[in-house]
C-alpha cells in the first residue's frame, strides 16, 4: 500500500500547491468583500434610521398640529360660553 502512495505522490504535490493558492486567493477575496459589505451595511442602516426618524418627526408634527387645533376649538367654545354667561349676568 505504501508503494502505491509513493507512486502517486508527485501528482499530489502540484495539486496541493494549487489548492493552497486557490484557498489563499479566495480568503483574500472574501476578506475584501466583507470589508466593503460592512461599510455598505452601515450606510444602509444609517439611511434606514434617518428615514424612520423623518417619519417619526412628521408623525409627531401632525399629532401636535391636531392637538393645537383641538385646543383652539376648545378655547373658542369656552370664550363664547364665558361671553354668554357675562351677557346673561350683567344685562338680564
Amino acid at each position: 500500500m505504501a508503494a502505491g502512495f509513493k507512486r502517486f505522490m508527485p501528482a499530489f504535490i502540484p495539486l496541493a500547491f494549487e489548492l493552497f493558492r486557490h484557498y489563499r486567493r479566495d480568503l483574500n477575496h472574501n476578506g475584501n468583500i466583507r470589508k466593503a459589505d460592512k461599510s455598505a451595511e452601515k450606510l444602509a442602516t444609517m439611511e434606514h434610521m434617518m428615514v424612520r426618524l423623518e417619519k417619526k418627526i412628521q408623525q409627531n408634527r401632525e399629532t401636535y398640529e391636531s392637538i393645537a387645533n383641538k385646543i383652539l376649538i376648545w378655547l373658542a367654545i369656552n370664550s363664547i360660553l364665558l361671553i354668554g354667561i357675562a351677557v346673561k349676568l350683567f344685562f338680564f
